[in-house]
Parts: C-alpha cells; structure tokens; sequence
C-alpha cells in the first residue's frame, strides 16, 4: 500500500500545492514512495508537475533502483515502468524482475518483445511461468527466440504443459517439436525409450572410455550446420533439433567436442551425464557460455562443482558471480565462494531469499565484517 499522502495525490483529493511540492521531493515521506508518486505522475497534465517527476526519475541512479526494485511492495504500474523503460539497461531489468508484484500482463508484454538475455531471465523463473502459462504463450509468439531458448520452452512444455489448450500446438506449428515424441526425462511413459544409455554397452557409458575411433565414426551423424559457428535460421533448427534428439550418444558427445554454441547450449541440457561432461570439457566452450551454465537453475550438481573446480574460470567474476548466487549451487560449493564477491553483489546476496538461509548468513557475517569500522584504542603517550 503507497503512502497515505501518495494515495491522497493520486486520488486527486490534494491541494494542488501538495502535489507540486511532492514532484519536486519536497515532502516528508520516504524515499521509495516519493519515487513511486513521480512514475505515476510523470504524465500529469500540469507541465511544471510532470517535467518535475520526469527530472527527478532521471536522478534516481542505477544503484538506488536495484537496490529498491527487488522488494519494495510498488504500485503495478511502477514495476510496468521499471520493465519496459528502465529494462532497456539489463541490471535494471533484472531487479525488477526480482518482484513478486510484476503483473502476468507485463510478464507478457516482455515476453512477447524482448529477446536475449530478458528472455532467459523469463525463462529462468520457472514457478512463475507454471503458474502463469500465458506468458509461455506470448513467449511463443516471439521472433527473437534463439534455439537454446526453444529447447528450455520445449522441455518446460513437456513436463507442464502437454494438456495445455495452445502451447503445444504453438510448439508444433512454429518449431516442428511435438509434445510427448522427444519428452527427454520429464516423460516418465517414455523414460525407458528416450535415454540412450540404458541401450548402450557399459563400456561407452563414461566420457574417458569413449575413444577416438568412436567419436570418429559418430561425427558422420552430425550435420555440418552444427559445427559452424554461425546463427542458425529457425527455419533451418526444427529439424537439426530433431536430428540432435535422435543422436546415439557418442554423436552427441562429438557434438559436444566439435560444434557450435548453438550445439553446445542445447547439450548441456541433455538427460546424458557423460554428454554434459563433454559440453563442459569442450576446447571451444568459451566463457560467456560458462557464465550461462552457471547461471542455469537445472545444472546438476556434478557440473556445478567441476565448473567450481576450474582455477582458471573461477578468476572470472561474472562466472563466479553466476555460481554464487545460483539457488541450484549446493551451499557448500556457494559458501566457499561468498568471500570472492564485490560489496554491491555481496549485499544482493544477503537479501535474496531465493538461496538457502546458510549461504544468506554466510554473506551477511562476511557483509558485517567487511563494513563494521574497527575501533582503534587510544595510546596516551
């Protein structure tokens, strides 16, 4: 609820010369609802109000909103702002994506126009697309979809969604991807049918015991559109993503080794071990695309420690950044990270109740000792 001043504002029940003091920030109310009141007022009909709350937004930094965004309890109609204006800067977009008060309206909306790194933000709140489908929906309608994108929607799609009135059909008549045919393991009916290694010799079930031969012959399954390094044309996807699906597994582990970022963002996602192993010790695996891997909510935890292990990605903050505050990070990995983050990412992390209680007391006792002044006695001399 906005501050009764504010509401007073807005419901046009205040002195006009109440109004024009709160747009210029003369009043005696917090921080936070004053920013609230000079969104909602930025289109006032009064030039001197709206040019005020217009200068004022402008004055608000970038740490102040991430800092505001995530938690505060704002009007609807904020949140809408900070996503479709203030989203255009991706920190910004982020934060307020952190709101549990954004409406399924703007949810779709972004879904719908963004692309990118937004989109993968969308994608990464999974309980929030299953509580609000409509937003897979718009997302379908999306030109800006890449295909990593598509095989996350995919396999949301075909543990949730199956019996959804639009979303498989959506899936079937834009990418070519039937539900229910390539479930991976979210088909518990299919289970047995679509995880290759159950049907294969033991011996080639681990990445060491796959010799060179092997991979050698299985390259001749991999279409060469997979090992160039270029974008792939959607209409050209539908069915190199089928065509992956069906992969026996030292294909897909060659594929691993040998193909493009688009090959290798799909793979990782694959029910396989031994194929997530070979993404992980790809030699063409560049570190843009470890940061997204550590940021992914369905890393298994054996990939999240080896990533963990690496001395030469761990000197990368944003990969260490990423592995820190992954809520799938098991906390005895996160914890011994914690120490490594920036003061600002630090106190992000104390507040963020998407991590577990032990990695959030753990940031805030480095937090505290970080910033509590040390007392120097006085000598007397």
């Amino acid at each position: 609820m906005s501050h009764p001043i504010v509401e007073r504002i807005l419901s046009g029940d205040a002195p006009f010369n109440l109004k024009q003091a709160a747009a210029r920030g003369a009043m005696p109310i917090p921080r936070e609802d004053l920013i609230e009141l000079w969104v909602l007022l930025r289109a006032d009909p009064d030039d001197e109000v709206r040019m005020a709350c217009k200068e004022n937004i402008a004055g608000v930094d970038e740490a102040e909103w991430i800092e505001i965004l995530p938690t505060h309890p704002f009007d609807p109609r904020v949140l809408d702002f900070a996503v479709r204006i203030l989203g255009r800067t991706p920190t910004l977009l982020q934060a307020a994506l952190q709101n549990r008060g954004v409406t399924t309206d703007t949810l779709e909306w972004l879904a719908q126009h963004a692309s990118g790194a937004p989109l993968d933000s969308l994608l990464d709140n999974q309980v929030r697309l299953i509580q609000s489908p409509s937003v897979v929906v718009a997302m379908l309608a999306n030109n800006g979809l890449n295909p990593t994108q598509v095989r996350r929607i995919f396999d949301l799609s075909e543990q949730f969604f199956r019996d959804h009135p639009e979303i498989p059909s959506l899936l079937e008549l834009r990418f070519g991807l039937k539900l229910g045919l390539a479930g991976g393991a979210f088909a518990p009916d299919l289970r047995e049918e679509v995880l290759p290694e159950q049907e294969l010799p033991s011996e080639i079930l681990t990445l060491a015991s796959i010799d060179e031969a092997t991979l050698a012959a299985a390259e001749a399954e991999i279409p060469v559109a997979l090992l160039i390094e270029e974008p792939i044309p959607p209409e050209e996807f539908k069915s190199l993503y089928q065509q992956i699906l069906n992969m026996s597994i030292p294909a897909k582990v060659a594929l691993a080794l040998k193909g493009n970022k688009e090959a290798r963002m799909l793979l990782i996602r694959d029910s396989n071990k031994v194929v997530q192993q070979a993404v992980i010790g790809s030699p063409k695996l560049t570190d843009s695309e470890v940061e997204s891997i550590a940021k992914m909510r369905s890393i298994p935890d054996e990939l999240v420690r080896q990533i963990a292990r690496n001395k030469e990605w761990m000197k990368k903050y944003p990969i260490l950044k990423a592995l820190t505050i992954n809520p799938k990070t098991p906390p005895g990995v996160a914890i011994n990270l914690i120490m490594n983050l920036l003061d600002f990412d630090l106190k992000m992390l104390l507040k963020d109740k998407n991590v577990s209680e032990v990695v959030r007391r753990e940031a805030r006792r480095i937090w505290e000792v970080r910033n509590t002044r040390k007392v120097v006695p006085f000598k007397k001399h």
